[in-house]
């Protein structure tokens, strides 16, 4: 971990859960173990939980107010039902967006729209246009008289752009812009910073911060990094789209990929070897309205096992 990297979205949240958990007078020591694995697995966890604790125990030096004492009684008092630790946990993710999260992930907090793990959905812009967002993922939108511009700011959406021939439709993202020429198109922002642009019908012209215009065409797929747009790629066999109707479609692909996909759609933490799982490979559909289900799925068919030691930290294991 270096100095400049923070928790995420998903680490914050699953942090706030363990959180509340361990202050339930429920909680078992199973429970316990299982937050030692998920703190241990990443120092990211760790200092989420650091600075969480810090900023809960900041609380006590602030003027006796009605909300800071309803704001402890919240954390502190046991509470043994799933849904208020849910309730707890979203006002303590409320505490840290305003005290901790940092100016830099607002854009997110704050954007138009904006979707929780797990959670899609449809929007009909302005303009006619229709949008999908995917799991975790945000946007605002920017039309005016001359251009409609969409910033992706986290995640993945597909959209269908109306026609208008005196405003371009742009999807923004930190490595540069995918313009539509025709229709139908996905862009992903990418765990490794890059950002990814599918192309379902027509062309879409892709450019990076800095450089030169790529034309990517239906059926094709290209990469903005580091200032460069790669060479589009034929999409083949794969189903880009296919989240659009909640599912996940793969064809031998690697099992690391898959489990990455499945996590992307469920709270808390799903832990593996990369290594270790190298060589296992799967094809298949999967739904992602019920990643259980799917994990169960490839247990049955390959040489693992999933394990849960609470809703919130799943392991595979090889067998």
């Amino acid at each position: 971990m270096n100095a400049f990297e923070q928790p995420s979205d998903r680490m914050i949240n699953a942090a706030a859960h363990w959180l509340t958990l361990l202050h339930d007078d429920l909680s078992t020591d199973a429970d316990r173990e299982a937050f030692e694995l998920w703190r241990e697995a990443d120092p990211l966890h760790a200092l989420a939980v650091e600075r969480m604790r810090e900023l809960l125990g900041s609380l006590d030096e602030l003027p006796v107010a009605p909300a800071r004492v309803a704001l402890k009684q919240a954390f502190f008092r046991p509470r043994p039902t799933m849904a208020a630790r849910g309730a707890q946990a979203v006002a303590l993710l409320g505490v840290l967006m305003c005290g901790w999260i940092g100016l830099e992930n607002l854009p997110v907090w704050l954007a138009d729209q904006r979707t929780g793990v797990g959670e899609r959905r449809e929007l009909v812009l302005s303009d006619g246009s229709h949008v999908q967002l995917n799991s975790d993922s945000a946007l605002d939108v920017k039309f005016d008289g001359q251009q409609r511009v969409i910033e992706l700011l986290a995640g993945e959406l597909w959209v269908e752009v109306a026609k208008d021939a005196q405003r371009p439709f742009v999807v923004r993202t930190d490595q540069g812009t995918a313009t539509a020429l025709g229709t139908r198109y996905l862009v992903k922002r990418d765990a490794d910073g890059s950002t990814v642009v599918s192309v379902l019908e027509s062309v879409v012209a892709a450019k990076p911060r800095a450089g030169e215009v790529v034309n990517v065409k239906a059926g094709e797929q290209t990469v903005l990094r580091d200032g460069d747009v790669a060479k589009p790629q034929a999409i083949g066999d794969a189903s880009p789209d296919a989240w659009t109707r909640g599912l996940l479609k793969v064809d031998d692909r690697p099992l690391s990929e898959v489990l990455h996909e499945l996590a992307s759609y469920r709270h808390g933490l799903v832990r593996f070897d990369e290594q270790a799982l190298q060589g296992l490979r799967v094809s298949g559909v999967f739904r992602l309205d019920d990643t259980d289900a799917a994990l169960a799925t490839l247990a049955d068919n390959l040489p693992i096992e999933v394990e849960r030691f609470t809703d919130w930290l799943v392991v595979v294991k090889r067998r």
